[in-house]
């Protein structure tokens, strides 16, 4: 029982450890779905365009009614102006200031609303700059993570160069060591171990180095724990490169391709600004209301018993004989006198206004029309910039099939000149075996396969990469 119960432990743990192996692998997909998420660039161009979406917010916001409140209080010293009773004073008082002010511009010409429209296009702009910064990040990752598997397939190649090297060299030790074969054979194949030896390290320490690079587009830490999910490169799927032309590509590119959307969108934004700045010609018409209030640590009012009487308010006349004028309005006199609350004070000085206003821009040091001039040139420098998009675009596409086009026959130059060189090292090898051949013709022979076969990857992973290029253009994505 206790031995059927281990061996199922055993299973058990051997599948969960493969099965943890599996999830560690990084492929292609893998690899670009964490660079869209990560990459510092991309993370650069999200802040971007929530920057922009903050702008166009604030314009869509600022063409509501403002409100403001105010609130002040301090105290005044000396001989000042008591506005709570309109008279000089020379006692020291606090007094408080209470208002609430609305304005909003009814009409100026609709730079708002350009302005609005415009911040609104270049949110959008900046939001499809992100998707086109995620894909530039894709192709250069699917480029960096070919090359980790070009490096691997190469350390393969160095490694099997490295085992037929040993293995000659061990099989010619003992015919030397019998008397059948001269010292030389034995030290040439044994110089060619060390080449072979030294090759082989170069080749898997380029296999570190590009997966540094690999980890580094990802924005991931150098010592994080990262295996390459490494697929031949035979069973990488590539599309007919005589499928398509090159024109439709373009057409495709067109339809499918953040870059185009986002010049088209800037150029819009550059016209709206154009026509927000030209509306800052025009007068403005706003309107404006206030509600305000103070108050007076030292306004008194009377209570209890009073009397009333006419104030004498000037005389008519000269002296002797000059007359008194009264006041026509009657004031009271209390027998007491107390502070009055703020509440009452904020209440009985409550006031209120409502108006109008119109700004006409007369002479600003040609701020404005030197805006409007350089709205008109910036239409213009967008306009060239999506004209030359489209020409480097095009140019891109038809360089890059016929680079594809090249490499697909490179390849299969290549494979040729592999299946010939192997022949040849096939037969130096049985000519060398009976002794009817020098070590360092067997040697050239061998060094001439790997270097087909070097050449051979080195045109697959080339030709690979130019039609993943172009199916991008395509619109198909990024894919192994």
């Amino acid at each position: 029982m206790r031995k059927s119960f281990l061996g199922l432990w055993l299973i058990t743990l051997s599948a969960n450890l493969a099965v943890k192996a599996q999830d560690n692998k990084w492929d292609l997909r893998r690899c670009v779905e964490y660079a869209r998420e990560h990459n510092i660039q991309v993370r650069q161009q999200h802040i971007q365009a929530n920057l922009a979406h903050l702008d166009y917010t604030q314009a869509k916001y600022s063409q509501l009614p403002s409100l403001n409140g105010s609130l002040q209080g301090g105290w005044n010293f000396g001989r000042s102006v008591d506005q709570v009773n309109y008279t000089y004073s020379t006692q020291t008082f606090f007094q408080t200031n209470a208002s609430l002010t609305s304005s909003v511009t009814l009409f100026n010409w609709f730079s708002r609303t350009n302005t609005t429209r415009a911040n609104r296009l270049t949110a959008e702009a900046e939001r499809l700059q992100e998707e086109k910064v995620k894909n530039d990040v894709s192709l250069n990752v699917a480029n960096l993570y070919l090359q980790v598997l070009f490096n691997i397939q190469q350390a393969d190649i160095n490694e099997t160069r490295l085992a037929q090297s040993r293995a000659q060299y061990e099989n010619t030790r003992k015919q030397v060591d019998a008397g059948a074969l001269p010292e030389l054979n034995a030290v040439e194949l044994e110089a060619q171990v060390g080449v072979d030896s030294a090759n082989w390290i170069q080749a898997k320490t380029n296999i570190e180095l590009s997966v540094l690079q690999l980890k580094n587009a990802l924005n991931l830490p150098a010592d994080t724990t990262f295996v390459v999910d490494a697929p031949p490169v035979e069973s990488i799927p590539v599309d007919n490169i005589l499928e398509v032309a090159p024109s439709a590509i373009y057409e495709m590119a067109l339809a499918s391709l953040p870059q185009f959307r986002v010049n088209d969108l800037r150029l819009q934004a550059a016209e709206r600004n154009y026509k927000a700045a030209y509306g800052q010609l025009f007068p403005t018409i706003s309107a404006y209301g206030q509600l305000n209030t103070l108050s007076n640590n030292r306004t008194m009012e009377g209570y209890g018993n009073f009397m009333e009487f006419n104030p004498v308010i000037g005389t008519v006349g000269t002296l002797p004989g000059a007359l008194e004028v009264n006041a026509v309005i009657k004031q009271r006199m209390y027998d007491n006198y107390r502070n009055t609350s703020f509440i009452k004070q904020y209440s009985n000085n409550f006031g209120q206004n409502l108006g109008f206003s119109l700004n006409v821009p007369i002479f600003n040091g040609l701020s404005l029309r030197n805006n409007v001039r350089r709205q008109k040139l910036n239409i213009e420098n967008q306009q060239m910039m999506l004209e030359q998009d489209r020409l480097n675009m095009k140019r891109d596409i038809y360089d890059a099939y016929q680079q594809a086009l090249g490499a697909f026959e490179k390849y299969n130059a290549s494979k040729k000149s592999v299946e010939s060189a192997q022949k040849a090292f096939d037969y130096a090898t049985r000519r060398y075996n009976i002794g009817v051949l020098q070590t360092i013709q067997w040697l050239n022979n061998q060094n001439t396969l790997a270097e087909a076969k070097i050449n051979a990857l080195i045109a697959q992973f080339d030709y690979v990469f130019k039609m993943k290029v172009l199916e991008f253009y395509k619109g198909q994505g990024i894919k192994l």
